[in-house]
């Protein structure tokens, strides 16, 4: 019995069942942004050079459509639809967020999958080798809706889920102290360099 308990709990489940998944707005032409704009908005170069995605902290625009947009909103994946690289984020934040066509929006439709234990297996090389063979195009590679919505996702309880999301914030926040360190060493090291040579 405890056996196949086991295995109801590892079954992994294809992302389109138990996510929503869009592409973000297609823009026409460059962007402008607009300090006084009315949304703040997020490009996939933005995400590149992120490790988190916070909504207050995004150039704005003022929407041009006559068309309603869709926002992205806090506890939404985005995940780059082209390219070499294709790093979850979550959103965080109080604002929505207009996000370019460049970028899948995933949102969980159960408060059985947290955002944050899917963007973290979405980082995961299981997941990432899934992207990298799934991409098509010999110029700049695309990773389309459908294989995205194939990938088979685990879903093991919430009290797992949450383990393992804690475990992953505390590594983090040890990586980017280890990080500051670093830096700070190097800072001081060259400022001892250059008086040596003065």
């Amino acid at each position: 019995m405890a056996l196949d308990t086991n295995k109801q709990i590892l079954r992994r489940k294809p992302l389109h069942t138990i996510a929503d998944i869009r592409t973000g707005h297609t823009f026409r032409g460059k962007i402008k942004e607009d300090p006084d704009g009315d949304y703040p908005v997020l490009q996939i170069k933005d995400l590149k050079e992120r490790t988190r995605v916070i909504s207050e902290q995004l150039p704005r625009i003022k929407w041009q459509s006559d068309r309603e947009p869709t926002p992205a909103v806090a506890g939404d994946i985005l995940l780059p639809t082209r390219g070499e690289h294709y790093k979850a984020v979550i959103l965080q934040g109080s604002e929505p967020v207009i996000v370019t066509g460049q970028l899948f929006v995933l949102r969980p439709k159960s408060k059985q999958l947290m955002s944050k234990f899917l963007a973290w297996y979405l980082n995961q090389k299981t997941a990432q080798h899934y992207f990298l063979s799934h991409r098509t195009g010999t110029g700049i590679p695309m990773l389309n809706k459908q294989p995205l919505g194939l990938l088979k996702i685990p879903m093991p309880p919430l009290e797992t889920q949450q383990k393992i999301v804690a475990l992953h914030d505390l590594w983090v926040q040890e990586r980017e102290v280890t990080e500051q360190l670093l830096n700070n060493r190097e800072i001081m090291l060259n400022g001892i360099f250059h008086n040596l040579l003065e």
